[in-house]
């Protein structure tokens, strides 16, 4: 009896528990899971860094690493429209699928999507985005929510880790709220000024910072704009004062023509998530790069140490 339990404990030493083999859609979310999970979770992300999320195929290899997960992290509100259901469907297991117990997203906790159609309007025709606009990644306090959403969900999948990631949750967080303050100290100068980009996914930032969101240089999702709309947008833009067009880099400089210099406006090519450098870090050089456009210089942070959190 005493051999048999000694080679049942070598066993247990020689193959210790598994991390939590997660799936994250997207770099943000993969960010938040590994600051939160700590060691308990080894992440993979779906998707290449600096892709339009939008023009994302569902591909074989996608399939594999589905089917090895423990767990998906997604965006939610239909952001991942374009592969992710595909791919769900294919996988055929329950507890991955949208509503399922092992897959997490930003509609299972309190974030509030902007920019719900209304049933007038869903009925006018196919609706992109008809649970929102699915961009809430770009406010900080509503990636906080998800964030607090994350922590329990792997608690729940990974009990024995608890202490561990309601640790790793709690640093976290208190960045968070660190820095985000900071941040909304250093564009409170700019707070009311209109800034365009060229597709709407920077409605939660606008809203978060303050600033007015003057519209888009595309005519619709996806449409790249005419001669003539450039040239009537050029003309807007400079009567109100425009300052700053936020623009992908995956969207062509050639779309927009001589706008940028016809409006006055600086365009800043600026990812509207994180490419693998880490969530929080992200974020500030956003708003650095935000605020060099107006010529804000960076106001003194309560604690200038390096916290390595991404």
């Amino acid at each position: 009896m005493l051999a048999f339990f000694l080679a049942g404990c070598a066993a247990y030493l020689a193959s210790p528990p598994q991390d939590l083999k997660v799936l994250a859609t997207t770099h943000d979310v993969a960010s938040v899971v590994q600051a939160v999970g700590g060691d308990a979770v080894e992440v993979e992300t779906l998707v290449p860094a600096g892709a339009d999320l939008h023009k994302v195929l569902p591909r074989a290899s996608m399939l594999l690493r589905l089917r090895r997960a423990d767990a998906v992290v997604s965006m939610g509100f239909g952001y991942e429209h374009a592969f992710l259901p595909a791919l769900l469907q294919k996988v055929g297991v329950r507890e991955l699928q949208l509503e399922g117990s092992r897959h997490f997203h930003g509609e299972k906790v309190a974030i509030i999507p902007l920019e719900v159609p209304s049933k007038l309007d869903r009925s006018l025709g196919v609706e992109l985005h008809p649970f929102g606009n699915p961009h809430w990644n770009t406010d900080p306090a509503r990636m906080r929510l998800y964030a607090a959403g994350v922590r329990d969900f792997l608690i729940r999948l990974a009990p024995e880790n608890k202490g561990a990631i309601s640790d790793n949750w709690a640093r976290w967080d208190a960045e968070m709220d660190r820095l985000l303050t900071h941040w909304r100290a250093w564009l409170k100068p700019v707070q009311g000024k209109p800034l365009t980009s060229y597709h709407r996914s920077w409605v939660y930032f606008s809203q978060q910072f303050g600033f007015e969101l003057a519209g888009e240089i595309e005519s619709k999702p996806g449409i790249a704009p005419s001669a003539r709309r450039l040239g009537e947008l050029a003309k807007t833009f400079r009567n109100k004062g425009v300052q700053l067009l936020l623009m992908e880099p995956w969207y062509s400089e050639t779309r927009l023509g001589d706008f940028v210099t016809a409006s006055g406006v600086t365009l800043i090519k600026k990812n509207s998530m994180s490419s693998g450098e880490g969530y929080l870090v992200w974020m500030r050089g956003l708003v650095e790069a935000v605020a060099e456009v107006y010529g804000l210089p960076e106001p003194l942070l309560e604690s200038r140490d390096v916290i390595p959190i991404q």
